[in-house]
């Protein structure tokens, strides 16, 4: 007689969720009964457009929804372990269980998930003695390993720094290490990938594999960058408005999509088969760099020597062109982008704006801010951390224009307001709520707004794109180029992702280090790079093939 083998347990099974939320405008469905499982030492991707309901599926696991959501009450999620628990009826200490004991979290946004007046390795120290019972010694040296293996340069000197302190990769590794400390038997990685360079990206997703290998750790893998979900993922799950659209074994829904949907977000991927040629003549600069050095002080040390982070930087950006600044995190693109701004120490040389009214930027003597501001403005990073949580979408996007006195009544406010908002596709009618209510692909959209509302000559886009979905991303990227074309705009576009700089860009600068190592047209970078380290950027770029498509160049 054959005894038949029993079914494996899932690990996670969430069955019928449905979250609602309320707001000013009524109650919103967030996630729309939702059914999900995931096995032991399985990677489920989870991909969609902002917006779609990913993150507050991956919250409601953790128990981290805001006050205003409502979980129906059908919705049902058990971990299953040792005994099984309903996540959904935990409360008080059990919900470390949740919290980073058996299910730990890689937040989309570490700038927020930090305590900013805490040293990182005193917080990840914390985490591991809390949930593992290691002495302070021992949790030091897991942390400081940690931060080795995914790829941070001297962790022992970053372990003991503050979040500020790091470029935006860096604080996305850092949270890694600190998901990654307790050892979790599921990870969830909302956008894990999202502010990394090509090649640490791979280091750290190697990583991920290698971890769930070593400790048959679940992981589900919340994105929108379909590339990484291909390299990864065991099976895939669509989502759209809250629902699942599409889910099966991750080759065949990239492969062979049966949803529209699905087929969409395949056909957004940038492609890298017709780079844009050289334009015919090079126009004069707005501006020019001049010799240009970048130090900060280091913290607690009074004599020490300042750190050195662009040494020597000379180059002119042309007027009405969009120039690409690619680098690695940590490379020194976003101090360069700050200095160019007046937002950064510069140590020597100098920033000369070629407008009606020369600027000078040098260090030493001050500017008028309020005149500089309507010449250049930012696109930060962190959308997240540059909206005023008190503060509604309409008065963040208006802000400028009432700081520097632009418009002569609320009317004409409102009027510039609403304008941009359409142009940067956000919803006119959510113009009343508050940061907290959007994703962070809106989120990033509303940063966009409030810096093209001023009408500036030109405009540094930090990573602009870095947290929006394939879709969204090309229309942003699309209003770019209408802002170049028609408004002669010039813009500073610095970002670790380079299918997206060679689709949108005229003139591309290479930084490692930070050192302007090459520079030249889209063409001649990707076609003939000069130097090993930009062509070991180029063939890190992930590829999907698809039967029947061209190969396409999936977001970093």
């Amino acid at each position: 007689m054959r005894l038949e083998q029993k079914p494996r347990m899932p690990l996670l099974e969430i069955n019928d969720l449905t979250v609602d939320f309320n707001t000013p405008e009524g109650q919103i469905r967030a996630v729309d009964h939702l059914n999900l499982h995931i096995e032991p030492g399985e990677v489920m991707g989870l991909v969609g457009e902002s917006g779609s309901g990913k993150s507050i599926t991956a919250k409601t696991i953790m128990r981290l929804n805001p006050g205003n959501a409502m979980i129906q009450r059908q919705s049902r999620i058990q971990l299953h372990r040792d005994p099984s628990v309903d996540v959904l009826k935990l409360r008080g200490k059990d919900l470390r269980i949740v919290r980073g004991g058996e299910v730990s979290m890689i937040f989309q946004e570490p700038m927020a998930s930090f305590a900013p007046a805490i040293r990182i390795g005193d917080q990840i120290v914390e985490t591991i003695r809390l949930h593992l019972g290691h002495d302070k010694q021992t949790a030091r040296k897991i942390g400081i390993e940690l931060f080795e293996r995914v790829g941070i340069r001297e962790p022992e000197k970053r372990f003991d720094q503050y979040v500020f302190e790091l470029s935006g990769g860096m604080r996305q590794r850092a949270m890694i290490a600190m998901a990654l400390a307790t050892k979790p038997k599921l990870l969830i990685a909302d956008e894990p990938t999202t502010a990394l360079d090509v090649t640490i990206q791979a280091q750290v997703l190697d990583l991920m594999m290698e971890l769930r290998e070593q400790l048959g750790m679940a992981i589900l893998f919340i994105t929108h960058d379909l590339g990484v979900i291909s390299k990864v993922a065991d099976r895939l799950t669509v989502m759209k408005r809250g629902r699942m659209v599409e889910e099966g074994h991750a080759q065949a829904v990239l492969h062979a999509p049966m949803h529209d949907y699905t087929r969409k977000l395949l056909d957004a991927l940038p492609h890298l088969n017709n780079l844009p040629q050289p334009p015919a003549h090079k126009p004069e600069p707005l501006l020019s760099v001049r010799n240009l050095s970048i130090s900060y002080p280091q913290s607690g040390r009074r004599k020490a020597e300042a750190f050195n982070a662009v040494p020597d930087v000379s180059l002119d950006l042309p007027r009405g062109q969009i120039i690409g600044l690619v680098g690695e995190s940590g490379s020194g693109k976003t101090s360069l982008g700050k200095a160019l701004l007046g937002a950064a120490p510069i140590s020597a040389g100098e920033v000369v704006y070629h407008v009606d009214s020369p600027i000078r930027l040098d260090g030493k003597s001050r500017i008028n801010r309020r005149k500089f501001a309507r010449v250049a403005q930012l696109v930060f990073q962190d959308p997240y951390s540059s909206l005023n949580p008190r503060m509604t979408v309409r008065d963040i996007i208006a802000e400028p224009l009432e700081a520097m006195k632009i418009c002569s009544s609320r009317e004409e406010v409102d009027q510039r307001v609403i304008a941009v908002a359409k142009r940067c596709h956000l919803e006119v009618s959510h113009l009343r709520r508050f940061p907290h209510a959007f994703s962070g692909g809106q989120r990033q959209r509303i940063s966009i707004a409030r810096a093209l509302v001023s009408d500036p000559q030109f405009l540094v886009a930090d990573e602009a794109v870095a947290a929006l979905d394939v879709s969204i991303q090309a229309e942003i990227l699309t209003l770019l180029r209408e802002l170049r074309d028609e408004l002669g705009l010039t813009i500073l576009f610095i970002s670790h992702d380079l299918s997206v700089v060679a689709n949108l860009c005229d003139h591309i600068c290479v930084m490692q280090h930070g050192k302007l190592v090459e520079q030249g047209s889209v063409r001649q970078i990707f076609l003939d790079p000069q130097e090993e380290y930009t062509r070991r950027l180029i063939s890190a770029i992930p590829v999907i093939e698809a039967p029947s498509r061209e190969p396409v160049i999936a977001r970093c």
